[in-house]
């Protein structure tokens, strides 16, 4: 009985010990009024940081060659990037992926237009934490803070109702 009683105090501490862990590993990336953090090299050499896009509003979309959502996603993401990019609008599609020469065949083969970064070259530094589903999509407003996040699905009308308000 006492083993079984000791077993489940470790098991109970255990836990909390975890919960706290996990409530500050939710807390480490940018949160919605953070301020967004992200210097990068897109695929094409260009250096990029969200501090040159001040006064624009910006996508930055963390995403993967093998993902199904994002597969089905993109081509309405390129669209969106073509239609707003001319108004103040700007798209960061950061891959997750571990092999880069498939992330730039994919894109050459999926004709991606949009700036493209991968998350993993030495190059790269962020706040947006770990990146546990993809898509996870952070919009930035024109100051540079995250206006908004999402992890999933998201529309061409939810991308309207949320950019729309911000480049005004």
């Amino acid at each position: 009985m006492t083993h079984h009683h000791s077993m489940l105090t470790l098991m109970r501490n255990i836990s909390l010990a975890l919960l706290a862990l996990g409530a500050f590993v939710l807390t480490a990336h940018a949160d919605v009024g953070d301020a967004a953090k992200l210097k990068t090299v897109l695929l094409d050499g260009k250096p990029v940081a969200l501090d040159q896009y001040k006064g624009k509003v910006v996508m930055v979309n963390f995403w993967a060659t093998w993902c199904p959502t994002c597969k089905a996603e993109m081509p309405q993401w390129q669209k969106f990037y073509d239609a707003y990019k001319g108004k103040g609008f700007e798209l960061i599609a950061v891959s997750i992926d571990d092999d880069e020469k498939l992330l730039r065949d994919v894109c050459k083969e999926r004709g991606f237009t949009f700036p493209v970064a991968w998350r993993y070259d030495d190059k790269t530094d962020d706040n947006f934490g770990d990146i546990i589903g993809t898509p996870t999509l952070y919009i930035v407003d024109k100051t540079g803070k995250v206006a908004w996040m999402k992890r999933g699905r998201v529309t061409y009308a939810q991308l309207q109702e949320i950019v729309e308000p911000l480049l005004k």
